[in-house]
């Protein structure tokens, strides 16, 4: 008898559970991370492409069925395999995830044309602007804390702003979680942001938070005035984002594929 693993994948029950275990170990060995113990990890602690855009047939969010019109309806319908159009059929994924690879790639280009002096003058600017923020050594010291809080990428030059009423536990679920396989590209394959939450733990090599309950007026401050090239955000700050009121012009895109004129 078998059991299912990761992505629909079979593996052997009780007799191999313990091999299969410490494979995991041995690929991605507990360690500590801003006084957090990562532990053994399917997705590893860094992004890599071999791990990146994992088929996920369920779809992650759905509108109620009488909010739309039967044409509108009707023209999803091919890229589903059930009549409530939960799960994508094998169409659909095979195109996501060769968009979402071809995303990945052009951002991660994009990220090696950036100027790293240009970046560290940038943290240097966002710091003295927000003399509230202080440097994290331990989550623990934000554990249950309502704030404002940034991730810092040092490799990939990048900034990703966030208001949490837990900051500990926020960014623990950034590191632990991935995005929804069908909402990777947020756009257009040739423009969208990659999102924080396809990136690992070890990603993360600075943190810097502040204790506050005005956190949604500082997000919104600080992301709209971070120049864009450098931050993961993909939408405004603020609270009303929570509702996803935001206007489409507003959402974050990076110009990742030269057009030619």
């Amino acid at each position: 008898m078998k059991a299912s693993g990761p992505e629909g994948l079979s593996r052997p029950e009780s007799d191999t559970s313990g091999m299969f275990a410490a494979q995991m170990s041995n690929r991605t060995p507990p360690r500590k991370h801003f006084g957090e113990t990562l532990r053994a990890s399917k997705y590893g602690h860094r992004l890599v492409r071999d791990e990146y855009a994992l088929v996920n047939k369920r779809r992650s969010t759905r509108l109620a069925r009488e909010l739309y019109t039967d044409a509108a309806w009707e023209a999803e319908a091919w890229a589903f395999e059930d009549e409530d159009h939960l799960f994508f059929n094998d169409d659909y994924c095979a195109l996501q995830r060769e968009a979402a690879l071809e995303n990945f790639d052009l951002n991660m280009e994009f990220f090696r044309g950036l100027s790293g002096k240009d970046f560290l003058g940038l943290v240097s600017e966002m710091l003295e602007a927000h003399k509230n923020l202080r440097v994290v050594s331990s989550l623990s010291e934000f554990s249950g804390v309502e704030g404002i809080y940034v991730m810092v990428l040092d490799r990939y030059k990048q900034i990703y702003v966030g208001r949490a009423g837990d900051i500990r536990s926020r960014i623990k679920r950034h590191w632990s979680g991935t995005k929804q396989f069908d909402r990777l590209i947020f756009g257009h394959k040739d423009s969208s942001v990659l999102s924080i939450d396809s990136f690992r733990a070890l990603d993360t090599t600075r943190i810097f938070a502040a204790k506050t309950a005005r956190g949604w007026a500082q997000e919104e401050r600080m992301v709209r005035a971070l120049p864009a090239d450098f931050l993961l955000n993909r939408v405004p700050g603020g609270e009303r984002i929570m509702g996803n009121r935001f206007l489409l012009s507003e959402i974050k895109k990076r110009r990742l594929r030269q057009v030619d004129p």
